[in-house]
């Protein structure tokens, strides 16, 4: 994938993330803030590293790095679970798994 080609995914994947959360934090609701649209699930255990909206959630700093402590430590911070995440977007790891195998192809 060139440079050019993942700049525009990733574009696209905060985007939609962005959009479909209304630009807000889809934790706490701060919407005055600069947001992250966080990967639910590791780049590395989807096709294409998940730019999927179904992988994403939109996070205001501070919740994103609690998201993050699953990452950092091993051990998700209460609320910030996968599962919790995908539940807050009514998503699933399987349905990330199969819109970003629909994307790849």
């Amino acid at each position: 994938m060139g440079k050019h080609h993942k700049k525009a995914v990733r574009a696209a994947f905060r985007e939609a993330v962005f959009a479909r959360d209304g630009h807000c934090c889809r934790v706490c609701g701060r919407s005055d803030t600069a947001l992250d649209a966080h990967h639910i699930s590791d780049r590395t255990t989807l096709p294409g590293g998940g730019y999927v909206k179904e992988n994403g959630i939109s996070l205001c700093a501070l919740c994103h790095r609690l998201a993050e402590q699953l990452w950092e430590t091993g051990v998700a911070a209460p609320g910030f679970s996968p599962d919790q995440l995908y539940a807050l977007i009514g998503s699933s790891y399987a349905q990330a798994l199969h819109a970003a195998e629909r994307a790849a192809t």
